[in-house]
């Protein structure tokens, strides 16, 4: 049975990198195969997994529209294209949703792309997804279920609010989300935490500010690598063994 992680929150609060730590505490879990979806047309997940950018899934839609043939020959030449798309890493692979799509109705070959996804995110243990900011690759559906909801949000009345505001969209649009958490990514002191009445979800974890990160970035290193020691990776490992602990349901 596969996990679904799908990462959200507001613009410059860290998602791609908690992302990416959340990938690399299931893989120290023992928790492989591992698929990464990049949702945000900036993709740039895979400089934090040292893995070159595959080609987005969102050019696929004009390819099949494009392409001669049968509703049956078009779905198995989209699954092809999407096992193309994907990037192979040691312990994560990763695929990029790239940008929407233009002029004219793809419902049909969302439709596709839906049950393609479907079938590849099967054949992993786990799924994280990183979302763009706000809702619109969740809003599309493109996930058959999403086991954990993590929003990720720094502790300023800003964040909570925009926090807030995805976790009450995801329920308005009757998404199929498990359970919904926060992570409060970088809190400015230790004991400067909002009141628990306040948050908008169950706190997972608080991620503190690990200045090692930004080197270890500027080397360009995997952050599939890091050390157990790195403040910010050891909070998120713990987050992840409370996603690991049983049914979200």
């Amino acid at each position: 049975m596969t996990t679904m992680i799908a990462v959200a929150g507001k613009g410059g609060v860290g998602k791609t990198t908690c992302a990416a730590l959340v990938l690399r505490g299931l893989a120290a879990a023992g928790v492989r195969p591992l698929l990464a979806v990049d949702a945000d047309p900036n993709a740039n997940l895979h400089l934090l997994l040292g893995l070159a950018r595959p080609a987005g899934l969102g050019s696929l839609r004009e390819e099949l529209l494009a392409a001669e043939g049968g509703a049956a020959s078009k779905e198995e030449l989209l699954e092809t294209m999407v096992q193309r798309r994907v990037a192979e890493g040691a312990d994560v692979d990763l695929v990029t949703m790239g940008r929407g799509e233009g002029p004219g109705c793809y419902c049909y070959v969302n439709n596709l792309l839906r049950r393609s996804l479907a079938r590849l995110e099967g054949s992993y243990k786990a799924v994280v997804v990183d979302n763009e900011a706000g809702m619109e690759h969740l809003s599309r559906r493109n996930l058959r279920v999403i086991d954990h909801l993590v929003l990720v949000a720094d502790p300023s009345p800003r964040g909570m609010a925009a926090a807030r505001a995805i976790g009450e969209l995801a329920v308005s649009l009757a998404l199929p989300v498990g359970r919904t958490w926060l992570l409060l990514n970088r809190p400015y002191a230790p004991g400067d935490r909002t009141s628990a009445r306040d948050l908008p979800a169950p706190l997972l974890a608080e991620v503190p500010h690990d200045p090692s990160l930004a080197g270890w970035e500027a080397a360009g290193r995997s952050f599939l690598d890091i050390s157990g020691a790195s403040p910010a990776a050891s909070a998120v490992a713990g987050a992840v063994g409370i996603l690991l602990e049983g049914p979200p349901r």
